[in-house]
């Protein structure tokens, strides 16, 4: 072999490991821009994953909420016809006692 031949051998084996560091910095580049990639799709389920006891949490505090609502709305509503039917007792009450005082005058001056 010439020197000529060795350094072309030399010159063609520098190609060969600069274009094996290459693509292995390539092969690392894409590594981690899937990494990159993997890392805010595995927070963000954490995070949702996280977040689902809170939210049935919170349902669960708005079904009791309007459970009592409309608890209370019975309630009022429950009230509410009691009142009415005792005024209208009293106010037929009152009626009775004033025919029955129209009678009593009327008897008194026949």
């Amino acid at each position: 072999m010439t020197v000529s031949e060795e350094v072309l051998d030399e010159i063609q084996l520098e190609k060969k490991k600069a274009l094996i560091t290459d693509e292995l910095k390539e092969r690392e580049q894409k590594t981690l821009g899937e990494s990159i990639n993997k890392k805010p799709k595995e927070y963000t389920k954490k995070k949702e994953d996280a977040l689902k006891p809170e939210e049935a949490r919170l349902a669960e505090e708005a079904r009791l909420s309007e459970e009592a609502r409309l608890s209370e709305e019975a309630r009022l509503s429950e009230e509410a016809r009691l009142a009415e039917e005792e005024r209208l007792a009293e106010e037929a009450r009152l009626t009775a006692e004033v025919r029955l005082a129209e009678k009593v005058r009327l008897a008194e001056e026949a």
